[in-house]
């Protein structure tokens, strides 16, 4: 963890600890700075991921202030470091459907991914459960040249904890696309749920900080349990 990403974690739990409404204003950069004991340009870069978190926002020539307090049962979209972290006051888990090395992915992903003819890819298929709920389906391939290990028991907790704390990959930014559409009916059968109810299917990829993509996934999530939540400014 870089230390800007530390200092947010910690302005982040003050926030919280601290009862904090919207609307409520913050300490200044140079406050921060100080309570912290870090430079003025950490405080900036860890005030820029809470607001693209949404929790705070900044008026120019006003000061800092408290965005929302963002709701525990909501994954935000624009989180690049996987929904574990969106959902962390629930236990999440995961069932392995399918893990396998694959020499030769779908030409689709191949040319997502920017594979070579040689390169090789770890496929994965797991259901994700929230406090035993079932919340979505998951198809994952990884670029094996960067994501150079995974097993069967990392791809049952947070891959993208394994990968930031063990593997030190630095997560960039990721593209998004989704729609809704009808359950099949194997994947209503391992939601629980009936063929042709509705679903929201939701294409990701990942990238590192030097914008190499690692990771293309196809989520299918469950309609009554999962809840997004998408902060944005002009």
């Amino acid at each position: 963890m870089l230390k800007y990403e530390h200092i947010a974690k910690q302005l982040n739990a003050f926030i919280h600890q601290s009862n904090f409404k919207p609307g409520d204003k913050l300490p200044n950069v140079t406050q921060l700075k100080e309570r912290y004991q870090v430079s003025k340009s950490t405080i900036i870069k860890a005030l820029g991921l809470l607001e693209q978190d949404g929790l705070i926002y900044q008026a120019q020539g006003s000061g800092i202030y408290v965005r929302n307090i963002a709701d525990a049962n909501r994954i935000n979209v624009f989180k690049t470091n996987g929904f574990s972290k969106s959902l962390g006051e629930h236990r999440m888990t995961s069932k392995v459907l399918v893990f396998k090395e694959m020499a030769t992915p779908p030409k689709s992903v191949q040319d997502e991914l920017q594979l070579n003819a040689d390169d090789t890819v770890y496929y994965l298929e797991r259901l994700r459960f929230v406090d035993d709920d079932v919340l979505c389906i998951e198809y994952s391939y990884y670029h094996k040249e960067i994501v150079k290990y995974l097993n069967d028991d990392i791809a049952k907790g947070s891959i993208f904890d394994y990968l930031e704390s063990n593997m030190k990959l630095r997560i960039g930014f990721s593209d998004i696309f989704f729609n809704v559409d009808k359950l099949t009916s194997s994947e209503a059968s391992l939601l629980q749920l009936s063929t042709g109810e509705p679903c929201l299917r939701y294409h990701q990829t990942f990238y590192t900080m030097t914008g190499k993509p690692f990771d293309s996934s196809d989520i299918v999530f469950h309609y009554r349990h999962a809840q997004f939540y998408i902060p944005s400014k002009k």
